[in-house]
């Protein structure tokens, strides 16, 4: 029993001299950092652990003392600023010795376990009127170095037929507010590098060319160029394809719209170039001359109106299609193809007749027309046959006439047989001429009548 207390009581006093060993270096530890920084104590990127303030000042000043900022930007412009260039000192306040004071000496044990990090003190004073002069002097506000940024956009390649996105240019173009800021910034941290780029220093450009509104733009500039309209006007073969319509496209960054304006001039054009309604045209008579002739109410007219909405449309839809342009008759006429193999043709100066069926000359007669003395004289012009009848009364202010076939074709003008009338041609119409009318022989008369029908082209020259 005595040997068994004997042992406890030893073990007893080894404990408590180990404790009291323990607390000794425990104390001796919070005596030592009474004034000095815990372990793992980094201040401004700097490892303080163990150094006095007074150390760790030193410390940070030589890493002060050979400070410079070296600014860059972007196309590899950089630049150094010196401390001297802008008056820069070193003045280190209480904030390592505040930053001790947190640091309570007891509990000193942590600084195993985990990190103290601070801040570097703000130890940097600069002139500001200096730092502006030499921020002035920068090669990033440079005249030469300095282009703003410009957006993406669509643009035409004749080469590809189509339209493309052309990328954005960020440009060099810096904010200057924000950028002054920045390097201040960086000076009164004592940062050694500013990256002016990454830094979100530059302007930007409003619309680059991953934009969903730009890209729903190109698909819709190249939808309209795909409209392909292969046009006959008038005989005439007009192409509005992707390089003409490219044209007619208004494009302001995401936006496209189809200039409306431009595509009516277009169809005006065409019309005053091609259409041949009351326009002149050259006749080459049965003698062979050529005469200039008025084509009266007959020709091609496109209605320009219904002709451009036509177009908007078949280039909104993007068709590819052929068409002759929207006229203001149902079927006009081309000057070419109406007189080319069939018509009559009634020389008033010969006063002679010719009837032309597919090229062929099937008949011809003497007439006598308008009476020239009395100012009756059949008028001139390229005319169609109205309408034919048989067994009409032909009325006027001082006359009633009754003819077997009756062919108007200017109003109340036209071909009739005039049986009354002994001869033919010659210079009667001059003084015995009728009131406008081609008075013709019966027979003459009949053959024609039954030859020709309504839109039948008749040709009047002198």
């Amino acid at each position: 029993m005595k040997g068994r207390n004997r042992t406890l009581l030893k073990r007893g006093v080894i404990l408590t001299a180990t404790l009291l060993i323990a607390a000794g270096i425990y104390v001796r530890y919070a005596v030592y950092y009474e004034n000095r920084y815990f372990l793992n104590t980094i201040i401004g990127g700097e490892d303080c652990s163990g150094k006095t303030p007074v150390e760790a000042e030193f410390l940070l000043y030589e890493k002060v003392s050979d400070y410079v900022l070296e600014v860059s930007g972007r196309e590899g412009l950089s630049e150094i600023i010196l401390p001297n260039e802008i008056g820069m000192q070193y003045i280190f306040d209480d904030s390592l010795r505040k930053m001790k004071k947190e640091q309570n000496p007891v509990l000193w044990i942590m600084g195993l376990f985990q990190e103290y990090n601070y801040d570097m003190p703000e130890v940097a004073h600069f002139d500001e009127a200096a730092l502006q002069q030499r921020i002035e002097k920068l090669v990033f506000f440079q005249k030469e170095n300095i282009r703003a940024p410009r957006d993406a956009y669509i643009s035409y390649s004749e080469g590809n037929g189509e339209y493309v996105i052309v990328n954005a240019d960020q440009g060099t173009e810096l904010n200057r507010e924000k950028a002054e800021d920045e390097i201040k910034k960086a000076i009164l941290s004592l940062n050694p590098g500013l990256d002016l780029d990454e830094s979100g220093c530059y302007k930007t450009a409003d619309l680059d060319e991953n934009s969903d509104s730009l890209s729903n733009s190109l698909k819709l500039a190249n939808h309209y160029i795909s409209a392909r309209v292969t046009y006959d006007w008038n005989g005439n073969e007009v192409l509005v394809d992707s390089d003409r319509i490219c044209r007619w496209l208004k494009i302001d960054k995401d936006k496209v719209e189809l200039d409306e304006k431009a595509i009516r001039k277009f169809v005006a054009r065409q019309s005053e170039e091609y259409d041949n309604y009351g326009k002149n045209r050259i006749f080459r008579t049965t003698d062979g001359r050529e005469i200039d002739l008025n084509t009266g109410l007959f020709g091609w007219l496109t209605d320009q109106e219904a002709e451009t909405a036509a177009l908007i449309k078949t280039i909104k839809n993007g068709e590819t299609i052929k068409k002759q342009p929207t006229h203001t008759e149902e079927k006009p006429l081309s000057w070419q193809v109406w007189v080319k193999d069939t018509y009559v043709e009634i020389d008033l100066g010969k006063q002679h007749l010719y009837l032309y069926i597919d090229g062929e000359l099937v008949l011809d007669s003497d007439f006598v027309s308008g009476n020239a003395s009395r100012g009756w004289g059949t008028p001139a012009g390229v005319f169609a046959l109205t309408y034919k009848t048989q067994n009409a009364v032909l009325r006027g202010a001082n006359y009633e006439t009754p003819v077997s076939y009756w062919m108007p074709f200017n109003g109340n003008i036209g071909m009739h047989d005039a049986t009354w009338r002994a001869s033919f041609g010659g210079s009667i119409y001059r003084t015995n001429g009728s009131h406008g009318c081609i008075n013709l022989p019966y027979e003459q008369a009949k053959k024609i009548y039954e030859y020709i029908y309504p839109g039948f082209p008749v040709v009047c020259y002198y």
